[in-house]
């Protein structure tokens, strides 16, 4: 691939004169950005990091000047706000300029977990049962509803408000979780069906033409065989507390050829219908029985060379400089 003049766009939370960025470049909140910055430096790409915080007349300016070949999107949000990570892709649209990943339309469809399971569900593909209850309409009764349940925002993303009150058991337990989305968090919920098993992580790379990489899974070493296991804010983000309980992911176990291949067909199917592109994670859990159900989509995952996607990526043999490359071909492309 020739060199590229590559705008290397991410979030900020307050707004960072360029000439200041030197000193984050060294901190965890950067390590995804610097992972990217150094694989295209070593690719041979110029790369120009651009911040953004609220200020879309800089990255207007800078795209206009600059005029590069290719906008590498970590931008998950605008002016702190999650809902605005379809536009920013819809943006780059406008403007006329290649980008990396998923669309407008993609990122729209996976931010809403009920509607991304309306849609599979209609073809065929398993889901939880659930329900939305919006903040403008509270729910006053669960009583057909089939516990377990699960109970989480239906909008946010890395886990944020979810705990071990997630899980419940009966209608009072659901409704006073939904009620402290709605008051606390002040989002919409989705209550689910709780499903009891293996929690694999799938990536996968490709527009047209999909690879999918070997699964990864979340274990739960520490937790008793008797209580549910699920990912949580904390068990997500502290250190300490992932420690304690023995959370850690690693590689999925082996499974049956059968069952890897219908895994494999099951992500591509779920990946093209959401329309994802460029690369994206499949959440999904699966039961004794063998059966595949879907939890969510993340069409913009992590991929700092230590996060789950780059080690399934390594892991099928393709090396993180060469990943970050492919992902570059499939925007150009």
């Amino acid at each position: 691939m020739r060199a590229l003049k590559i705008l290397l766009l991410f979030d900020l939370s307050v707004n960072i004169p360029t000439e200041e960025y030197g000193e984050y470049w060294k901190t965890p909140d950067w390590k995804t950005e610097k992972d990217v910055k150094d694989a295209l430096t070593r690719l041979g790409h110029e790369v120009i990091p651009l911040g953004i915080h609220n200020d879309i007349e800089h990255l207007l300016k800078t795209v206009q000047v600059l005029k590069p070949d290719l906008v590498f999107n970590l931008s998950e949000a605008f002016n702190g706000n999650r809902d605005f990570e379809p536009n920013m892709a819809a943006l780059m649209q406008l403007i006329g300029v290649p980008f990396t990943g998923t669309g407008p339309l993609g990122l729209q469809l996976c931010k809403d977990k009920g509607l991304t399971k309306v849609i599979l569900s209609h073809h065929r593909i398993r889901t939880p049962r659930f329900l939305v209850a919006k903040k403008s309409h509270p729910l006053r009764s669960l009583k057909k509803f089939q516990f377990p349940a699960f109970v989480k925002p239906l909008q946010l993303e890395s886990s944020e408000g979810i705990s071990q009150l997630s899980y419940v058991e009966n209608e009072k337990d659901a409704l006073a979780r939904v009620k402290y989305i709605h008051e606390r968090l002040e989002v919409d919920a989705i209550v689910e069906e709780f499903i009891d098993g293996r929690e694999l992580y799938v990536g996968i790379l490709g527009n047209e033409k999909l690879t999918v990489f070997p699964p990864r899974e979340l274990f739960f070493k520490e937790v008793p065989d008797d209580e549910p296991k699920f990912a949580t804010f904390r068990s997500k983000w502290d250190q300490e507390y992932r420690k304690k309980w023995g959370i850690d992911s690693g590689w999925a176990a082996s499974m049956p050829e059968a069952m890897q291949k219908k895994l494999n067909e099951t992500c591509k199917k779920i990946y093209r219908l959401l329309h994802i592109q460029g690369y994206g994670r499949i959440d999904l859990r699966v039961k004794e029985n063998g059966e595949i159900y879907f939890i969510e989509a993340n069409p913009n995952p992590s991929i700092s060379k230590s996060e789950d996607f780059a080690l399934s990526a390594g892991k099928a043999d393709l090396s993180y400089d060469d990943l970050m490359a492919k992902i570059i071909s499939l925007a150009m492309s």
